[in-house]
C-alpha cells in the first residue's frame, strides 16, 4: 500500500505532460532556452490566489523583456490574474519606471494566457512548472522555451527553493546554465 501512494504524485505529473509544445500561428519567435523534445508540466495545485502577491524575479534568462525585478499578482473573476509590471526603460536618452498591466486568464491546472490582444512579456500560456508547499518560490515558463523566470516572495534567502526551482526547470528541458541572477 505505501508502494502505491508513494507512486501517486508521479502519476499526477505524468497525466499533466504534455505532447509538443507548438508555436502559436503569429508569434514572434525569440530565442529559446528549453530544448522542445524535453516534456513539460504545469503543477496542478497551484491557484490564483497561491498566484498572488508580490514577487521578486530572482533569476531569469539574459536579455529577456520584462520587470526591473518585482512584480503583484492579483486575483480576477473566473480564475484570471492581473500582472503589474514595472520595467526600467529608456528612450531617446531619457530612462524611467514605466508601469504596465498584463491580463491573464485561466488556461488550465497552473497555467494563464494573455486576455484578449495585448502586448505581454512572452507569446504563449505561463505554465507553473513548479511552486513549493507554502507558496514562497515559484518557477514559471512558457512551453515553447522563450521565457522563464524564478520568482520568490523575498529578495534574498531560501536557497533550497532556488535550487529546487532550477532543478525542475532542468528537468523540463530549460538550459539553467543561462539563468541569471536579477540584480536589484
Amino acid at each position: 500500500m505505501k508502494r502505491i501512494i508513494k507512486a501517486l504524485p508521479f502519476v499526477a505529473l505524468a497525466a499533466c505532460l504534455a505532447e509538443e509544445p507548438q508555436v502559436p500561428e503569429g508569434a514572434i519567435v525569440t530565442e529559446r532556452f528549453r530544448d522542445q523534445s524535453a516534456q513539460i508540466a504545469s503543477q496542478t495545485d497551484v491557484t490564483p490566489d497561491r498566484m498572488a502577491g508580490d514577487w521578486v524575479i530572482r533569476q531569469r534568462f539574459a536579455g529577456q523583456p520584462g520587470p526591473s525585478h518585482e512584480i503583484s499578482i492579483s486575483t480576477l473573476p473566473q480564475g484570471a490574474l492581473q500582472m503589474n509590471v514595472v520595467s526600467f526603460r529608456c528612450a531617446d536618452g531619457v530612462c524611467a519606471d514605466v508601469e504596465s498591466l498584463v491580463l491573464l486568464e485561466a488556461a488550465g491546472p497552473g497555467r494563464w494566457k494573455p486576455a484578449g490582444d495585448q502586448t505581454v512579456l512572452f507569446d504563449g500560456e505561463i505554465w507553473v512548472m513548479w511552486m513549493d508547499f507554502d507558496t514562497r518560490t515559484v518557477a514559471i515558463g512558457i512551453p515553447t522555451g522563450e521565457f522563464g523566470w524564478i520568482m520568490d516572495k523575498n529578495p534574498t534567502g531560501g536557497g533550497d527553493r532556488i535550487t529546487a526551482a532550477r532543478d525542475i526547470m532542468d528537468w523540463f528541458g530549460y538550459d539553467v546554465s543561462r539563468l541569471q541572477e536579477v540584480r536589484r
